[in-house]
C-alpha cells in the first residue's frame, strides 16, 4: 500500500511540475496543453481530468476555449483512425454485441441526434464513442458538428470545477468533481441518457422493420 501511494505521490508531483511549467510558457504553453489534450485523449486518457486541469491552468473561461477546439481535434483524430487504421479493429469489438448492426443503421438514420445526445450525457467515454463512431456510417461533418455542441456544457463544468481546485491533487483524486453542481450534472447526464438511449431504440426498431420489409435476395 504504501508503495501504491508512493506512486499516485510522484505522479501528482510530476503533473503538478509539468502544469508550472506550462502556465510559465504563456502562448507556447497553450499550445503545449493542447497537444497534450489531443495525444492524451487519442491515448485513452481521461478527457474529464484534462479538462479540468485546463480550467485550474486557465481559468473556467480560458480553458473552455482551450480545450473546445482541441476536444474536437483529439474526436476529428480518433474517427479518423476508426474509420481507416483502426477500423478492423474496432469492428471486431463491436461484433461482440448483437445489436451493433442495428445502431449502426440507427446512426445512419439520425446520426446527428444521437451523437449529440451521447456527447451531451457523456455515457459514453470520449475515445471509445470517437472510434467506434469512426466504423459506423455517421457522415464525417455531422459527426464533427454533433461532437463540437454536445461536449460544450460538459467542457465548462470541468474547466469551471477545476479552476476551484487548490491544487493538483485535487484534480487527480477527483475530489473537486463531488460538489452539488457536479451532482446536477449528473443528474441531467442521466435524463440525456435515458433520452439517447430511447432514440438509438427507436432508431434501431425502425431499421430493423425495414429490413425485415426488403425482400431476400435469394
Amino acid at each position: 500500500m504504501n508503495r501504491v501511494g508512493n506512486v499516485i505521490d510522484l505522479a501528482v508531483h510530476s503533473v503538478a511540475q509539468w502544469t508550472e511549467i506550462i502556465r510559465s510558457l504563456a502562448v507556447v504553453g497553450i499550445a503545449l496543453y493542447a497537444a497534450i489534450f489531443v495525444v492524451g485523449t487519442v491515448a485513452f486518457v481521461p478527457a474529464s481530468m484534462l479538462t479540468a486541469l485546463a480550467g485550474f491552468l486557465y481559468g473556467p473561461m480560458g480553458g473552455t476555449l482551450l480545450i473546445s477546439p482541441a476536444g474536437l481535434l483529439a474526436a476529428a483524430v480518433a474517427f479518423a483512425l476508426g474509420r481507416s487504421l483502426l477500423r478492423p479493429w474496432v469492428k471486431r469489438r463491436l461484433a461482440n454485441s448483437p445489436t451493433s448492426a442495428a445502431v449502426d443503421h440507427a446512426i445512419e438514420s439520425g446520426g446527428f441526434r444521437i451523437v449529440f445526445l451521447l456527447r451531451l450525457a457523456s455515457i459514453v467515454p470520449f475515445a471509445p464513442l470517437s472510434y467506434g463512431l469512426g466504423a459506423s456510417r455517421i457522415a464525417r461533418r455531422d459527426f464533427l458538428l454533433a461532437t463540437w455542441i454536445g461536449l460544450l456544457p460538459g467542457t465548462f463544468l470541468y474547466a469551471y470545477l477545476g479552476s476551484l481546485a487548490a491544487d493538483v491533487a485535487q484534480i487527480i483524486s477527483g475530489e473537486v468533481t463531488t460538489n452539488r453542481s457536479t451532482q446536477m450534472m449528473t443528474w441531467t447526464g442521466l435524463v440525456v441518457a435515458l433520452i439517447a438511449l430511447l432514440t438509438v431504440a427507436r432508431y434501431a426498431r425502425k431499421a430493423i422493420n425495414q429490413a425485415l420489409l426488403q425482400p431476400s435476395s435469394n
